[in-house]
């Protein structure tokens, strides 16, 4: 029994020292990141069917190292379209819940701003659309900047409690009393 595991050992050490650099060869030319676990994983499966070693074995390693790239790109084929499908899935369920939110948060910010004076709007939207600072808002209106900055932290403030109205329960909108806008 000795005698023959010593004999197999000593018939692959044989074909792995005739054979390996060919194999990882072969495997590096076509994945240099893999070339190590193809040629580990081909004398793996060599070790288990050393009693099916061809006359010429080059070949049939060659063939054995193809089929071992081929299961670890599909492998990592399967795993990046399975990680691709779990990501598309949770952003599309993000996604849609962002929309949805932002959509309704639209729709919201557009009914208070049909709530504001045409002067409040104009401030706000030179803010938040324009990206204006109180300097160039200031410039814009053909104002101080003190006005500006005023005008905006009112038209801020006003813009909240519409937003606030519209997001309360209708029966508590009723009961709570309408404030009175302050005049820049």
């Amino acid at each position: 029994m000795d005698d023959d595991r010593q004999s197999r050992e000593a018939a692959f050490n044989r074909l792995f020292d005739a054979h390996y650099r060919a194999v990882r060869a072969y495997a590096w030319r076509r994945h240099p990141d893999l070339a190590d676990d193809i040629a580990a994983e081909t004398f793996a499966i060599v070790w288990r069917d050393l009693e099916r070693v061809p006359r010429e074995p080059l070949p049939w390693l060659i063939g054995i190292a193809r089929n071992v790239r081929l299961n670890l790109l599909r492998t990592e084929r399967r795993r990046a379209e399975r990680e691709a499908r779990d990501a598309s899935l949770e952003s599309a369920t993000v996604e849609t819940t962002s929309f949805t939110t932002a959509v309704e948060n639209r729709s919201l910010l557009h009914a208070a701003l049909e709530r504001l004076s045409e002067r409040d709007r104009e401030v706000l939207l030179l803010s938040a659309w324009e990206g204006l600072q109180c300097a160039e808002i200031a410039r814009a209106l053909g104002s101080t900047r003190t006005s500006a900055a005023v005008r905006l932290h009112r038209a801020r403030r006003r813009l909240s409690a519409a937003l606030s109205e519209l997001e309360a329960p209708p029966t508590a909108r009723r009961l709570e009393p309408r404030s009175v806008s302050d005049e820049c």
